[in-house]
């Protein structure tokens, strides 16, 4: 799964009705070329797939101050895949850290209990690859000595991601941000104040 993709349809879904350069604008202000790889070529390719797959409905503007230009709003399948990507990508514990940052990123748009549950999944997973990860660090005639230090680094990386996930839980349950079902000012809902 992309981030790009996920990422593309969730700020199409915010302004109502965009364009490409908008929707590029605005992954770039967030930062998303760094944390998510994302580039001009991989937004316009996510909106034309995503329109040959009835996801994003294309309107060619006329009178705008750009002839011709294309615009994009999400269609029922598209708001259905936007909240399938999102719950999948904050259940995600695999390597893929864009996948997780776009999830972390359009979160509120999800209702509460919906984030938490993925999020509750990803912890779950975290800890089960725990116990797997400490048995490398043993001594091993199978693989040379110096590969435990690889294990021993895999166990770091999942403990400090099931303590950010377990943080990040607490935090939601607690009422931290405003999420889709607490009103319409949460981030990531469309047309948020404009």
């Amino acid at each position: 799964m992309s981030a790009t993709r996920l990422l593309v349809l969730g700020v199409v879904r915010m302004h109502g009705r965009t364009h490409g350069y908008r929707v590029g604008r605005e992954l770039l202000s967030w930062g998303a070329k760094e944390w998510a790889n994302v580039k001009w070529g991989s937004i316009y390719h996510a909106l034309r797939k995503l329109s040959e797959e009835g996801r994003l409905r294309e309107f060619v503007a006329e009178g705008d101050e750009v002839v011709d230009r294309t615009s994009y709003e999400i269609t029922g399948e598209g708001e259905a895949e936007l909240h399938r990507l999102l719950r999948k990508a904050l259940s995600h514990a695999g390597d893929d850290q864009a996948l997780l940052c776009a999830g972390v990123t359009l979160m509120t748009s999800l209702p509460r209990a919906e984030a938490v549950e993925s999020l509750r999944l990803r912890l779950a997973e975290l800890e089960a690859v725990g116990p797997e990860l400490a048995g490398g660090t043993e001594a091993s005639g199978e693989r040379p000595e110096h590969v435990r230090e690889l294990y021993g680094l895999w166990r770091v990386t999942v403990d400090a991601g099931a303590e950010w996930t377990r943080d990040l839980i607490a935090s939601l349950e607690a009422g931290r941000y405003t999420m889709a079902d607490d009103g319409p000012e949460a981030f990531g809902l469309p047309c948020r104040g404009e």
